[in-house]
């Protein structure tokens, strides 16, 4: 489980920068396609850290780039059982790319050496097993993303064993301008033990995220990952369970009666799902089921288009479902793509 103060808040804005050398491949239909492979495997000291983040630059073509999808697979490899987790980050940042194969122990440090990094799309893998934990990735956005010249892969493991993380993604881009953005609807809730915010050893317990919405636009699709795993030091569920992974738009404005901290999120469990107003639209439920010791990790693509005005509510919500009792970390990297304007 990252600390819940290191967590990246996806949220992309619009940038403008040129890039003097690149090596996407331009295919006929105007767009580039850029390879976004890299693997490593930690050492055996690594393994003993609390988190290492491994960092693979990739210049793009030179002018303003879009960033409209990607292809591929990502996958985590434990050569023993024990509980690991991966977030893999599709990221950008302008200037000249950096030299690929730095570690960082933190996104405190990595913030450090690269101020100017903005995530853009993030996909979580969790397992307590051995063996290779995969999740494929294909999507092309109705809208683009706005990149800077150079895109980065981050890898972040924690866990108990030197893993082996691996990507083998394509991103495709075009020149086209863009003003679309994410907003963050990703988050990390625990049942089964208590880590720090966001976590609870009430199993009954629900959890929050909430995110103003900006201005007036259009919700255009969700995208992304979840993975819900049983996890270390905590007796997994020893029968079925199911995670709720739900999102919803409250017009007007995030629900009072729902505490939430400075970044959005319910530090402390309760019984929320009572607070979500009748108004509330669902808009998104991705249930994820398990039994015992299993992890359950799927990608989330869905196009949409739904109007929303300044201040109504993205209200993302997470429940357990655990009736023999367990532990469960649950995390979602799902993303709203939204277009500004209307």
């Amino acid at each position: 489980m990252r600390s819940h103060n290191h967590t990246i808040i996806l949220v992309l804005a619009a940038l403008a920068s040129a890039c003097n050398s690149g090596n996407g491949t331009t295919i006929p239909n105007g767009t580039n396609s850029l390879s976004l492979n890299a693997s490593v495997t930690l050492s055996a000291q690594q393994a003993t850290q609390p988190e290492q983040i491994f960092l693979y630059a990739f210049p793009l073509p030179a002018g303003q780039q879009t960033l409209l999808g990607l292809k591929g697979a990502l996958s985590m490899s434990s050569p023993t059982a024990a509980f690991n987790e991966a977030l893999i980050t599709v990221a950008t940042m302008p200037g000249a790319c950096p030299q690929s194969g730095g570690v960082y122990p933190d996104y405190t440090a990595l913030g450090a050496a690269f101020p100017n990094l903005i995530p853009v799309e993030g996909f979580i893998l969790k397992d307590p097993n051995q063996g290779t934990a995969n999740v494929t990735v294909n999507f092309q956005l109705p809208a683009g993303l706005p990149v800077s010249s150079c895109m980065v892969l981050l890898m972040d493991w924690e866990g108990g064993s030197a893993v082996t993380m691996s990507s083998a993604l394509s991103m495709t881009s075009t020149s086209s301008p863009s003003t679309a953005e994410l907003l963050a609807t990703g988050q990390e809730s625990v049942w089964g033990a208590n880590v720090g915010a966001g976590s609870t050893t009430n199993d009954s317990l629900q959890f929050v995220q909430e995110n103003s919405i900006p201005q007036a636009g259009t919700i255009l699709a969700f995208v992304g990952d979840i993975s819900d795993s049983p996890f270390g030091g905590v007796p997994a569920p020893p029968g079925p369970w199911q995670v709720r992974n739900d999102i919803y738009l409250v017009p007007g404005s995030c629900p009072s009666a729902i505490p939430v901290d400075s970044s959005g999120r319910t530090d402390s469990g309760g019984h929320y799902a009572a607070d979500i107003p009748p108004s509330a639209q669902l808009l998104l439920s991705v249930p994820l089921s398990g039994v015992g010791q299993t992890a359950v990790t799927r990608t989330v693509y869905q196009q949409v288009s739904i109007p929303v005005q300044a201040g109504d509510c993205l209200l993302t919500f997470f429940g357990l479902n655990a009736p023999n009792g367990g532990g469960v970390d649950a995390e979602t990297q799902v993303q709203t793509l939204f277009q500004p304007g209307g």
